[in-house]
């Protein structure tokens, strides 16, 4: 049983939640100041600014400053929000071709196979084209892959602008903002469809994860969509009309929505391809065969951070040694996103087309995890998934 729990477990005020920015002794956290590396970065960071926080000792090897958000800041995160919407609409389109076109070459309805195994070859009907069975196998190999791409892709898509948003709102804290209270609604919204889907595909859906997503997401595009985070205010501020709510409880809402995106990525259960010893191929297919040597880098390098995140965790017993130490409260949240990322990566790895921009995305996640000296330390950079 995985543990979800991380992050808020008591209503803090902002100078506590400033004080986890403070390291006292190096037994304290680390990694996550390390995941926040590119704001904490230098004194210009538009983030930040010199302020003095009564919950910093004066001795602490963090300078003491305040986040705060200025117009550059919100700038660049619409932007961000902007790409992030921009791909996840093209991947919608994609959807929407390959639903459309596999359900007239079937003359059925839109939404129409339940599952995608059940589909042949022989079942294709193309008006006044000849084609051999080869032809029809080779288009719904590729109906296939295209319906795989979209569920990876958005997925990874989701996790980005998700992590974004929580990161977003986190150091929103610092200055006490208000937001307006739809915004904590879309989250909650964010949460129940998604774990609806989860219920759903339990009794209903009969495919593979890959095509129960595409199915629900053609139904509804607000499945996995990440609402945005906007109109944030000073709580000091005068003039605020309608109701608000603070960034602590937009945080809650966040925080409730990853566990629920953390379920979402571990109930996969593809098995990796490289687990089976008696598959012809040494590697799955890539479209640039250049690509092998790198791909079966990464694939090794995943595997040994997955065994080293696994220790983290407490969940490696060796046969001298049946004592499990449970991880570090203050590395909780770090070992969660990581676990997620690693859940991506894996994912990515195991699609049956792989293109080079893809492969690069894994590398630019796998370099950002890093374990020294028994502890965790991640970054959150890298690129939005590719679209190709």
């Amino acid at each position: 049983m995985e543990d979800w729990s991380f992050g808020l477990h008591k209503d803090l005020s902002a100078n506590e939640y400033a004080s986890s920015f403070c390291i006292s002794s190096p037994s304290m956290d680390e990694a996550y100041l390390n995941e926040y590396s590119p704001l904490f970065s230098s004194l210009s960071s538009p983030f930040m600014k010199e302020y003095p926080l009564a919950a910093c000792s004066s001795g602490s090897p963090v300078l003491e400053r305040e986040v705060i958000i200025t117009a550059r800041d919100e700038s660049e995160s619409e932007e961000f929000y902007k790409n992030y919407s921009e791909r996840m609409g093209w991947f919608d389109v994609l959807n929407y071709e390959r639903t459309c076109g596999i359900s007239s070459i079937l003359n059925k309805e839109v939404g129409i196979p339940r599952s995608l195994e059940s589909i042949k070859a022989e079942d294709f009907s193309i008006p006044y084209i000849s084609w051999s069975k080869m032809d029809k196998k080779k288009l719904l190999r590729s109906l296939k892959n295209d319906f795989e791409l979209i569920y990876v892709a958005q997925s990874c898509l989701t996790w980005e602008a998700l992590h974004h948003q929580y990161r977003k709102v986190k150091f929103l804290i610092f200055s006490n903002s208000l937001f307006s209270d739809n915004v904590a609604g879309d989250f909650q919204n964010f949460q129940v469809l998604l774990e609806r889907f989860l219920e759903e595909e339990r009794y209903y859906y009969q495919g593979k994860r890959a095509w129960n997503y595409v199915q629900a997401r053609f139904a509804s595009k607000s499945l996995l969509q990440v609402p945005k985070v906007t109109r944030f205010f000073e709580e000091e501020k005068e003039g605020i009309n309608g109701k608000t709510v603070h960034a602590k409880d937009v945080l809650k809402a966040i925080e409730k929505c990853i566990q629920a995106f953390g379920k979402f990525v571990t109930t996969d259960r593809k098995n990796p391809w490289w687990k089976f010893k008696s598959s012809l191929w040494t590697f799955p297919p890539v479209e640039d065969p250049r690509d092998l040597e790198l791909l079966a880098d990464l694939t090794g390098r995943l595997q040994k951070k997955e065994l080293w995140l696994k220790d983290l965790q407490g969940k490696q017993r060796c046969w001298f040694n049946k004592t499990v130490n449970p991880p570090e409260e203050s590395q909780k949240e770090a070992i969660l996103f990581t676990m997620i990322e690693m859940k991506l990566v894996s994912r990515v790895l195991q699609m049956s087309i792989l293109s080079s921009s893809q492969l690069k995305w894994c590398q630019e996640k796998l370099n950002n995890i890093e374990f020294k000296r028994g502890r965790l330390f991640r970054t959150a950079t890298g690129p939005l998934f590719p679209s190709s």
